[in-house]
């Protein structure tokens, strides 16, 4: 790695000032409507096999800064005779439709990539999401980092049992890292494993710690992250406070560390709003209210059984999120909120429409299988319909 204080360092270190106002600037552009990856439910480098829903625009941003001045500077230092170096990454994503979305990351000055910035164009596919008790769910991405000019790609899987959740990749590099290497070193590939994961203290609190190194290419040193991510109550956004000891969020940033410092950081979610209802133009026509044939107005229910299951809609989240139920079986929404909220098909196959404060809608469901939906208001609110098999 370079040393702490050079030139390239200096000239590109971005002030606190500027890094809060852009921050500012994207959270008042962004009202606090849309679907994101809450950070509740990943590790710091670790995005897990997580993909937005179709046709929502997602916007994360991650900075990481160390003191630089006298050779002990510590983070104690950036109240007095130290200066603060910044590390941003940026990282926007788009659901282009289920179980796919494509994105851009961001980070200037990259070590990595040998001081240059990093632009990673990616595209990232789910085949597999929530499968068996244990929620297994995979997720391939491929992606292109313009700083090395490498094709880059990963293999991500997840399970979620009970109040933890468990990370894996393994990542490909096929020229990266150019930052590490020699002059005279060309065309070397590179191959890294990564593991994190996360125990969820409660709703809005999750404690997070990953690793990743490098079993072939470039020589690196372990990279590592360890976090406290919190969920801001009644709103999409979720905040993780950080130390580390990479430079990036790229595939190639969080897969090697610096062997001597120590980096401090946040990361925050800015969800952008109304993208997920803008792509229902290009839809086709919906029938009254967003309900379809097997559908009622919200308090106005269609029975067809005699079996009822009820989902309580309070504090901003589906009580019970995933239910298990047999063919045939009605599930009632219930909103206890003081807003408006909807049960909306991920797949689009259905829509309560809004359904208001004390209001009820309901759905019978007989298809076997996993029915995921959201709020549509508020798409950070998830649940799951398990339609189990006849008989079982």
């Amino acid at each position: 790695m370079p040393p702490a204080t050079d030139p390239l360092e200096r000239r590109r270190s971005w002030s606190p000032a500027t890094v809060l106002l852009i921050v500012a600037v994207a959270a008042v552009a962004a009202p606090p409507q849309a679907a994101t990856q809450p950070l509740t439910e990943r590790t710091d480098n670790l995005q897990g096999a997580w993909i937005t829903n179709p046709q929502n625009l997602h916007f994360q941003f991650s900075h990481r800064f160390r003191v630089i001045g006298p050779e002990d500077a510590g983070v104690e230092d950036i109240f007095t005779s130290g200066a603060v170096s910044n590390y941003p990454t940026f990282d926007l994503s788009y659901g282009l439709f289920e179980g796919a979305m494509g994105g851009v990351k961001y980070s200037s000055s990259s070590r990595v990539a040998g001081g240059v910035n990093e632009w990673q164009p990616y595209l990232k596919v789910a085949p597999l999401r929530g499968v068996g008790p244990a929620e297994l769910s995979v997720a391939v991405k491929g992606a292109y980092n313009g700083g090395s000019k490498s094709l880059d790609g990963a293999i991500s899987a997840e399970v979620r049992p009970g109040p933890f959740f468990v990370m894996g990749a393994v990542r490909g590099f096929q020229d990266g890292f150019r930052g590490l290497r020699p002059d005279s070193v060309r065309d070397q590939e590179g191959l890294a494993l990564a593991a994190g994961a996360g125990v969820r203290l409660n709703r809005y609190l999750t404690l997070t710690g990953d690793v990743s190194d490098l079993v072939a290419g470039p020589d690196g040193e372990t990279a590592w992250s360890a976090g406290l991510h919190v969920g801001i109550p009644y709103t999409p956004h979720t905040l993780s406070l950080m130390a580390t000891n990479v430079y990036s969020g790229t595939l190639e940033g969080v897969s090697v560390g610096d062997g001597e410092h120590v980096f401090w950081g946040f990361e925050f979610t800015v969800p952008f709003s109304g993208f997920a209802r803008w792509g229902k133009i290009f839809g086709g026509e919906e029938s009254a209210g967003g309900a379809d044939a097997d559908t009622a107005v919200a308090g106005r229910p269609v029975r067809r059984s005699d079996r009822v299951v009820e989902i309580e809609i309070s504090d901003f989240a589906f009580e019970g999120a995933t239910v298990r139920v047999p063919p045939g079986t009605i599930v009632r929404w219930v909103n206890r909120d003081p807003v408006a909220h909807t049960a909306t098909s991920d797949a689009g196959g259905w829509d309560s429409g809004l359904v208001g404060p004390g209001e009820t809608w309901e759905r019978e469901f007989s298809e076997p299988g996993r029915h995921t939906y959201h709020c549509t208001p508020h798409p950070f609110m998830t649940g799951t319909v398990v339609v189990t098999e006849p008989g079982s």
